[in-house]
């Protein structure tokens, strides 16, 4: 159990942010859960003394607090696969609209967690495996930020992994985005994308198209190596040596080439360290 009282409510939401980014779906439920409590006795206090809503004391209106806990504790549940507590969630925050006193950016936050409702429904679906909600999902997925895709696609490849389906014709729809988001790859997306190429090579594996999904593998395995980002770097490893009696000759020498790199690089490193030892000595 983590020590949250008298945690004010920013920053519990900077807490819940970084949990997710850290992929620590138990504290993302547990602080969404503190967030909630926090926000519903400053609301109802506010309530009963001066009858309006505290947005003075909050950096966001009083809707953000209650849909952001919601969403984030159903988020934390549906990646630890419970869809049926993930379900509850979404249910409560589709409609903020008990909310009273809200402003013009309140009511702004209400439809944008009703919307978001929607959307994470069809992702429990999808999920779950009910792949009739797929076109419904893409087309929602049409109307979002290239980056937003990309989250999206994670779950449209997630499904079509575990229940065995094709969606080639998504992955064609929005092949043009995802061109121009690995052309432009920041350090602190990289993760979302790196996320994207794995699920996707896993996905033509088992759709039995061994050329690409190793290509892809091994665009992960540059894509770590140049970040320095060792899990993924592993587990793409891991992979490659899984199916690598498939590889094509060039496939196992850029392999090889990728490798050879990294064992120079480090060892480079390891003779700078040597003489920043000795001249410390020196001096």
């Amino acid at each position: 159990m983590l020590e949250l009282d008298g945690i004010a409510a920013d920053s519990l939401v900077d807490m819940i942010k970084l949990s997710f980014s850290c992929e620590n779906w138990p504290a993302v439920i547990e602080v969404s859960d503190k967030l909630f409590e926090v926000i519903a006795i400053t609301y109802e206090t506010s309530h009963n003394i001066i009858g309006m809503s505290p947005k003075p004391y909050l950096n966001r209106s009083i809707a953000y607090y209650f849909g952001y806990s919601l969403l984030m504790k159903g988020v934390g549940h549906q990646k630890t696969g419970q869809y049926a507590e993930a379900r509850r969630c979404i249910n409560q925050y589709k409609d903020l609209s008990w909310i009273k006193h809200l402003d013009e950016e309140g009511y702004a936050e209400a439809a944008f967690f009703k919307e978001m409702a929607v959307a994470n429904g069809y992702v429990i679906e999808l999920l779950e495996g009910n792949s009739g909600v797929l076109q419904e999902y893409v087309r929602f997925l049409q109307t979002l930020t290239k980056k937003e895709v990309l989250n999206g696609l994670l779950t449209v490849l997630e499904s079509a992994i575990k229940y065995n389906y094709s969606i080639d014709w998504v992955l064609e729809l929005f092949e043009d985005q995802i061109e121009e988001i690995s052309s432009k790859e920041k350090r602190e997306d990289v993760r979302s994308y790196v996320d994207y190429k794995y699920l996707l090579a896993t996905y033509l594996y088992r759709r039995n198209n061994m050329t690409d999904a190793l290509n892809g593998i091994l665009d992960i395995l540059q894509i770590c190596s140049k970040l320095e980002d060792e899990a993924g770097f592993r587990k793409s490893v891991a992979f490659y040596e899984l199916i690598r009696n498939r590889a094509t000759d060039s496939q196992q020498e850029m392999y090889q080439r990728i490798i050879k790199n990294i064992l120079e690089r480090e060892f480079f490193y390891d003779e700078e360290d040597i003489l920043v030892a000795d001249d410390a000595v020196v001096t």
